[in-house]
């Protein structure tokens, strides 16, 4: 399909600051929906061009990457940069299948305040690598319309529980509880939108969102002279559920406010029921920017929604930088420390002890968020569905459109365990400061070492045993060997502490072994984080379309 002016046969694109049509030879400008489209593949005879009526399907050209088998649609004229999903530059041009499609929000946000929007964005974010701040990197920017199902979703009735204090005093406070019944007269919860992608993952479709629907235009293909538009490779039935579960969800909220403001009553979300059914889709492409960085066998994304100008990024470390801000950071507070008090080595022991646990809460945080990142547990469209053994999270608190992921019980310490060693350990630390700080005798000395193992080992030992159950799904040996080397170094340094031997050398050697391991696990830890913030190449050669 060439998009070409009528004036002098040059190229058109589609102009997002006027939103309309423009040569990039003579400068002439129509509207979309009035340009006049030229498919030369149908009649390369014909010198009257014929029209292309909104919402009508439309022959466009395929560009296929030669490194992922990604492909794209696009116009004869797309101005393509290279591969948004694995930063190829070898697009190779060939004849598309016919590509349907109801609606479409246009780009708002042009190519330069994307780039303006995605510098403000990484401004104030230390330890990136340097071409995420290189201007000429992050001009590779490539606009790109992407899938989306919209749901309509019929309402028509409700059910919550509801409760309010009607008095409190020192001795008990009075509480009455509402059963409340709403009846809703024919309610439509319309534009319930899900990404209709595979290979977009629905971590970033969501947190992208939301678009503004009233900027909804019928199809032309003239709004994507210029840009790529994946299609739609999710089966629509896929999220059926999923968006009666978040017009339910609004549904409750309108009725939590109204109790709430009119009555003065406390609404239960989770308890509540909503005759909720999906009556039916609609298929529209809405509009991103996609910037791809890549680094070996590993890329992160950066999108900028289209519309709104509201960016999403992956944003691993620059382990040297990162390394260095370490070094300098542990130097100023080890000054801070020697000019507060002289440690004695049992105190020097401590804090060593104290800064594993913490490691251990930064060990669990990067691999639960590289586990879920790589078996794409918050990501329901993926193709490569896990077996529910594999998978342990529930709902994605990060997850604005409420989707729920498959949740599996597993065998051994649950999140209710988990909880609670987490309050335990933070109340261990700050009590454990405290005593050694203020009290420094031997009745404090005695309780620490008594405290001590309490608070310490069964972190580590969670944190461990966490790490190796998701290693058996992701195999990543930088997390389980970050975690194992701290559950060493603690075991030795708590024995030394225990045994108390009149040599202080025991006690610096246990610091030194605690020094290393904590090293050697901040290391593994933060190859850790760059894996969770990126994603493997993808390979899509097998990639099939789902019919709208």
């Amino acid at each position: 399909m060439a998009f070409h002016c009528m004036n002098c046969n040059g190229s058109m694109v589609f102009d997002v600051a006027t939103q309309r049509m423009k040569c990039l030879h003579c400068g002439s400008e129509c509207d979309p929906h009035d340009f006049v489209v030229r498919d030369e593949a149908i009649d390369q005879g014909a010198t009257d061009a014929t029209q292309t009526n909104a919402g009508e399907a439309s022959a466009m050209a395929r560009f296929t990457c030669q490194n992922c088998g990604a492909a794209l649609e696009g116009t004869e004229d797309s101005m393509i940069g290279f591969c948004p999903y694995c930063g190829g530059q070898s697009m190779v041009r060939e004849r598309g299948a016919t590509y349907e499609v109801e609606g479409i929000v246009p780009f708002k946000v042009d190519k330069q305040n994307c780039v303006e929007l995605y510098g403000k964005y990484t401004k104030g974010v230390g330890c990136l690598p340097k071409e995420f701040r290189d201007p000429s990197f992050i001009q590779n920017f490539v606009g790109i319309y992407m899938p989306y199902f919209q749901y309509d979703v019929y309402l028509d009735s409700a059910s919550v529980k509801g409760t309010k204090t009607v008095e409190r005093n020192s001795r008990y406070d009075v509480i009455n509880h509402y059963a409340i019944d709403a009846t809703v007269d024919a309610v439509y919860k319309r534009g319930v939108s899900f990404d209709a992608s595979k290979y977009l993952d629905d971590t970033i479709s969501n947190r992208v969102q939301p678009y503004d629907l009233d900027l909804m235009e019928p199809f032309s293909p003239a709004y994507l002279a210029g840009f790529y538009a994946d299609s739609s490779t999710v089966d629509p039935k896929l999220y059926d559920e999923d968006a009666q579960e978040v017009a339910s969800g609004d549904l409750v909220e309108v009725i939590s406010k109204h109790m709430s403001g009119t009555k003065g009553i406390s609404v239960s979300k989770k308890d509540a029921e909503v005759g909720a059914q999906t009556t039916g889709h609609h298929s529209a492409l809405l509009p991103l920017w996609f910037l791809t960085w890549r680094k070996e066998d590993r890329v992160a994304y950066a999108v900028v929604n289209g519309a709104t100008g509201k960016v999403v990024s992956d944003l691993p470390l620059d382990l040297k930088a990162f390394a260095l801000r370490c070094v300098i950071a542990s130097a100023v507070l080890f000054a801070i420390l020697e000019l507060l008090f002289q440690p004695t080595p049992f105190i020097t022991s401590a804090i060593s002890l104290l800064a594993a646990i913490a490691m251990a809460f930064c060990i669990l945080t990067s691999a639960r968020t590289e586990y879920e990142s790589a078996s794409h547990a918050n990501d329901k469209g993926w193709e490569g569905d896990l077996d529910e053994d594999d998978l342990e999270t529930g709902d994605d608190a990060s997850n604005p459109a409420g989707k729920k992921t498959k949740k599996k019980k597993k065998k051994g310490m649950n999140e209710g365990v988990r909880t609670i060693l987490e309050v335990v350990g933070m109340i261990g630390i700050i009590f454990l400061v405290m005593l050694l700080y203020i009290g420094r005798g031997t009745a404090a000395v005695a309780i620490a070492k008594i405290l001590f193992p309490i608070v310490s080992i069964p972190i580590v030992g969670y944190v461990t045993f966490k790490v190796a159950s998701w290693n058996k799904s992701v195999k990543n040996s930088s997390s389980i060997v970050s975690a194992i080397v701290l559950l060493v170094t603690v075991l030795l340094n708590i024995a030394i502490i225990i045994i108390s031997p009149v040599n202080d050398g025991w006690y610096y050697l246990g610091d030194a072994l605690c020094i290393v391991g904590l090293v050697i696990a901040a290391v593994a830890m933060m190859i850790t984080f760059n894996r969770a913030t990126t994603r493997p190449l993808p390979k899509l050669f097998e990639r099939t379309e789902v019919k709208q």
